[in-house]
């Protein structure tokens, strides 16, 4: 009888089984799969190997630069960084340089936002904004103060709502008036500038008759009153303080009317309280 063969594998008496070629095979491409897996969901392919930056020229160990997916050049991060920061265009050409070659591919926007912090990601996102409103040349902005809004134009629009602020905006006259058509906001437009207009104009002649001594401020409310008559003595028309005309001051002290402990204090102990009081209050 023959002597069973002892071995290691799942039955009794029979060889350990060693995987055949085509199996290792099918092994590696699995682990290569699930590697190429882990890259596609990562922000970053990290530098396979050591090199030298291209753009700093210091060394970069293994792992620690960057893999551009688009075009294979590695960088170091710090470098990648700055070319991001100083860039005004809504996407990031690769730096690569030499004399034969400038590379045209594009950092993935991925790439972009894993490079950069929170705060400089959204400059970034701005200045492209900017550069394509610049563009366009059918873009309208907001007429907002400070808005960042802006839209593309279409031949039948009239009315563009800015997502940002929230205001209407007329397409046809350029202007914010909801609630009234172009003609309505056009004459209010108008009555605003001319009232403005004579707004300037009276407070111009306020000020020459300021000037002339013709007219004063209100020692308290700081309006312009003038003398209706030649007495000294006149009352503001808006806060009714009591006013010496000669002293531009108030009449009374702080009590109020008789006080005669402040203001201007005309015929106290027999004194006028100016040189050219009229003594007529």
């Amino acid at each position: 009888m023959g002597q069973a063969l002892a071995g290691s594998g799942p039955f009794p008496g029979l060889p350990a089984a060693h995987p055949m070629p085509g199996q290792a095979l099918a092994v590696e491409r699995r682990q290569n799969f699930q590697r190429l897996l882990q890259l596609e969901e990562e922000g970053l392919v990290p530098s396979p190997e050591a090199m030298d930056c291209p753009i700093c020229c210091l060394p970069v160990a293994r792992g620690e630069g960057v893999l551009l997916r688009e075009c294979l050049h590695s960088f170091c991060r710090d470098c990648l960084r700055q070319v991001i920061s100083y860039s005004r265009e809504p996407q990031v050409s690769c730096p690569f340089r030499d004399n034969a070659y400038a590379c045209s591919r594009k950092l993935q926007e991925r790439e972009v936002r894993a490079l950069v912090s929170a705060e400089e990601y959204r400059q970034f996102l701005d200045r492209g904004l900017v550069a394509a409103e610049s563009r366009a040349q059918n873009s309208y902005h907001c007429s907002t103060p400070d808005c960042r809004g802006w839209c593309l134009r279409e031949d039948a629009a009239t009315t563009f709502a800015c997502p940002v602020c929230g205001r209407h905006n007329c397409l046809l006259c350029q202007a914010s008036h909801e609630g009234k058509s172009c003609q309505q906001h056009q004459a209010d437009l108008q009555l605003q500038a001319e009232n403005e207009a004579a707004a300037r104009q009276t407070q111009d002649m306020l000020q020459r008759l300021v000037q002339a001594g013709e007219a004063m401020p209100c020692p308290v409310c700081r309006v312009t009153v003038q003398k209706a008559a030649g007495c000294d003595w006149l009352r503001c028309p808006l806060c009714q303080t009591e006013i010496c005309w000669v002293t531009k001051g108030p009449r009374w002290g702080p009590a109020g009317p008789g006080d005669t402990s402040g203001g201007c204090r005309c015929n106290v102990d027999g004194q006028r309280c100016h040189p050219h009081c009229q003594n007529c209050h």
